[in-house]
């Protein structure tokens, strides 16, 4: 279904190939803003490991303090990329705006054409909710990919069984979510179609109000509506279940890998492991993994598919 949107996605990649200047300053200051992901965790277990259990209070006082200039270093990295992101948003939003309009003028002087109204729905909603989605899941997916890649990084720096322990159930959590994203896709097309045909029919009942009790045509038209009212109710629980195998994702990859440190905790200490090590392990899949794949699967479950959606229709509204 996916591949139905594929003026929409060609779309998007040309907006972020277009403008590589843009681009590389967000990576470079995303990579700033992820320090407190990689740091967090080896931070944490050098203040536990070589501080306070060490009875080294100033010590781990001092790790921590370090911990805190990275946070604040990484506020500097967060400002800078929102100014990043707009030399990607913005342009798109003009290159969007010029296309609907140009679309709108020669649809109105070609032979038989007429003024049309539609597109002054599309200049003024649909091209800014693709503008504030298309923004949205820029940050979503670069904030997702340099948090996890930090992550994994300190937890490599721990020990290489933690990352494998956090690796495995994020990217099998991962890979479901990707799997669900083309029939969330066709979940919310399912209900953007019904609300309009409701509306639609709802619309011409009242518009037709007079002739219709002129005619004893109540039933008749109550019954018309009540397909319609059906046919969005269906499409709405359909697209709520995709938010249950969103929840479900986010248990396999953000869940299963806290209980599988935490199963194995107890095998780690007893084979060597510090205790600040393993504290460090469950820092970085609370504070940094856990978040990130929340965001990216509440982000492109939500905003992400509503974008495609949107984008779509905005750019074969001629077709």
């Amino acid at each position: 279904m996916i591949g139905r949107y594929h003026p929409a996605r060609r779309a998007i990649w040309s907006a972020l190939r277009r403008r590589p200047r843009a681009l590389l300053a967000l990576l470079a200051w995303s990579s700033v803003e992820a320090l407190p992901a990689l740091l967090s965790g080896y931070l944490t277990a050098r203040a536990v490991d070589q501080g306070f259990l060490a009875g080294r209070v100033a010590v781990g006082l001092g790790w921590l303090a370090a911990l805190g200039v990275a946070v604040l270093v990484a506020g500097v990295g967060t400002d800078r990329t929102y100014r990043a992101l707009a030399g990607l948003v913005e342009p798109f939003r003009d290159e969007l705006l010029a296309g609907v309009a140009a679309g709108a003028l020669r649809r109105a002087v070609a032979a038989g054409g007429r003024p049309d109204a539609s597109p002054v729905a599309r200049l003024t909603h649909q091209v800014e909710i693709v503008r504030d989605t298309f923004g949205g899941m820029v940050m979503v997916v670069r904030g997702f990919i340099f948090t996890a890649a930090g992550a994994l990084i300190g937890l490599l720096s721990l020990a290489p069984l933690l990352a494998a322990l956090a690796a495995a159930p994020l990217l099998l959590g991962l890979g479901l979510f990707l799997a669900t994203l083309p029939a969330a896709v066709t979940r919310q097309r399912e209900y953007v179609l019904a609300a309009e045909g409701l509306a639609e029919q709802a619309g011409q009942a009242v518009a037709g109000a007079r002739d219709v009790v002129a005619c004893g045509a109540e039933e008749r038209v109550a019954a018309g509506l009540d397909v319609h009212i059906d046919s969005q109710a269906r499409a709405e629980r359909r697209l709520a279940g995709m938010a249950a195998a969103r929840s479900l994702c986010l248990a396999v990859g953000g869940w299963l890998p806290l209980v599988l440190l935490l199963a194995v905790a107890p095998w780690l200490v007893s084979r060597g492991m510090t205790a600040g090590a393993v504290l460090g392990a469950l820092v970085y899949v609370t504070q940094a993994l856990q978040p990130a794949l929340h965001t990216l699967v509440r982000g492109l479950g939500g905003g992400g598919v509503r974008l495609l959606v949107t984008l779509d229709r905005l750019l074969t509204a001629d077709e």
